[in-house]
């Protein structure tokens, strides 16, 4: 039911003529019609008219006044029709006549989508998404696009994208080949809910402007000071003519500081010459088309470059080094040896009788004993004194 009234609300708006509520009996002209498909607004002569021009307001603001030709207005359909629009045909006919033709802003009040976006990436692929501002527990979102630029939205995508309850809330394009103009295409959000019609979100789009791309692939060359980071442009949509701009973000391991930031650099073959000191650094690009306010890619992960080198000791502070040890190991010795002698002189060891049980008994010679056969010199006798008696 909802896809049925969807399609029935953009049958109404490509029909050959659009409505409008009828002119006074008095107006010069007469039938104004809009012709959706060709963008003509036209009417027919009653009386003698000149100088007639048209202009286009949306929300009351004045978005272009064109002259007429004829009887008709040819549009410029690069501004947002769920707004409303209305088209002011002036001129003079003996005196000056202003007619309003009105196109209104279609839906109900609060259930229009808050955004409408879309990107165009790896040069074949696009995707668009919408938010909801608020949820109605039946609304069903539909999104169209129009194939040729500066037409008004009539086919409906070819791939959604569901949320969790199963609304509609993206867009996908496998293939962009039928895209080949320059100019904007229109893109329009519309649904229903309860079977009535929701307010509707459009607006046109230049392709070119939506493009996002990869960030370039690094590659690095040093000698001893100097490295050259070179890149090739990113893949891009070869229908467009494209210019780029990238920025370098270098930084040194040790430090964390960003020490260069490169760009605008619109060569298709990129190179970049940085001087290095000692150390490790790191570097990550992004690029952008050439032109203000376009997108940048993300940065690509940072890579290494450079290197750590590695400093001779000079042979003077080795020199000093060796000899300050071996002064240090003097000092420890010296003081070791003079505590060793003070102590000496304070506790002599004390004399005594050696006992030949508890003393080491391995420094004493054993003795085989056979009768007679005992040398005089194996046999120590021991010098006894006697020092008194009791």
């Amino acid at each position: 039911m909802a896809d049925l009234i969807t399609f029935i609300w953009f049958s109404m708006l490509l029909t050959v003529t659009y409505s409008q509520t009828p002119t006074p009996e008095d107006s010069p002209i007469k039938n104004i019609t809009l012709d959706m498909k060709t963008m003509f607004l036209r009417w027919t002569n009653v009386e003698n008219v000149n100088n007639i021009s048209c202009s286009v307001k949306v929300l009351s603001k004045l978005e272009y006044r064109i002259p007429a030709e004829k009887n008709e207005c040819e549009l410029k359909p690069d501004y947002p029709w769920c707004q409303g629009v209305d088209f002011e045909i002036e001129g003079f006919a003996g005196k000056r006549f202003l007619e309003t033709f009105q196109i209104p802003r279609r839906g109900k009040e609060g259930t229009t989508e808050e955004s409408l976006s879309c990107q165009v990436h790896d040069a074949n692929l696009m995707d668009c998404k919408w938010t909801v501002r608020e949820t109605l527990r039946d609304i069903q979102y539909q999104f169209f696009y129009s194939q040729n630029a500066n037409a008004f939205a009539d086919r409906e995508c070819p791939k959604y994208k569901t949320d969790s309850e199963g609304r509609h809330v993206g867009c996908h394009f496998d293939n962009l080949s039928g895209f080949t103009e320059l100019e904007g295409y229109h893109f329009l959000v519309t649904g229903t809910s309860s079977g009535r019609e929701v307010q509707c979100n459009d607006k046109y789009i230049e392709l070119s402007k939506i493009e996002i791309f990869k960030p370039p692939n690094i590659n690095i060359n040093c000698t001893n000071i100097t490295c050259s980071i070179q890149w090739q442009i990113p893949k891009r949509r070869e229908l467009w003519e494209t210019s780029f701009e990238y920025q370098l973000q270098i930084q040194k391991v040790a430090d964390k500081n960003i020490l260069e930031s490169g760009g605008p650099v619109t060569t298709k073959e990129t190179n970049f010459d940085f001087k290095i000191t000692d150390g490790k650094y790191t570097v990550k690009i992004r690029t952008r088309k050439l032109f203000e306010n376009a997108p940048w890619s993300e940065w690509s992960e940072p890579q290494e470059f450079g290197h750590e080198v590695h400093r001779d000791i000079p042979l003077s502070v080795l020199m000093f080094s060796l000899l300050g040890i071996a002064f240090i190991i003097l000092l420890i010795l010296g003081y070791l040896c003079k505590r060793y002698y003070v102590i000496q002189k304070i506790f002599p060891p004390v004399p005594r009788i050696k006992d030949q049980v508890s003393d080491s008994f391995h420094q004493y010679n054993e003795v085989l004993w056979e009768e007679n056969k005992i040398l005089p010199e194996q046999c120590k006798i021991e010098e006894i004194q006697v020092i008194g008696k009791k």
